[in-house]
């Protein structure tokens, strides 16, 4: 008895130690990915902008605005901001600068693939 006991506790020390061991082994990160900042990683769905507008009746600023690049949808997102999604992408700086032009339009920004550890993947990516 004494012998399936030593056993028992045999086995119970070894899967301890090897759930501890894996629990605790993270990987490094790459060079590539430490050396980069982290702003510098984020990436962008193509094509796809948060628009917020300065006040609700100001929808049709979206289309006249940026419709000469082919909206594709707009999606209503609440207070005031609105998913838009175009079939020619003119890029951030271009969307901001058209901004700037109109008081209707509050803000702009690329919509950000955002993810809780490694590397971003955009939608689509293998």
């Amino acid at each position: 008895m004494k012998l399936g006991m030593r056993r028992l506790i045999a086995l119970a020390v070894t899967l301890a130690g090897a759930s501890a061991a894996s629990a605790c082994g993270s990987p490094a990160p790459r060079a590539t990915e430490a050396a980069v900042p982290a702003g510098a990683r984020q990436h962008r769905v193509p094509g796809e902008y948060l628009v917020t507008l300065a006040a609700r009746n100001g929808v049709e600023a979206i289309a006249e605005l940026y419709g000469r690049f082919g909206i594709k949808g707009i999606q209503d997102l609440g207070h005031n901001v609105f998913l838009v999604i175009l079939t020619e992408d003119p890029g951030p700086a271009r969307m901001e600068q058209l901004r700037g032009e109109d008081a209707r339009i509050q803000a702009v920004q690329p919509n950000f693939v955002y993810g809780t550890g490694g590397p971003a993947r955009l939608p689509g990516a293998r």
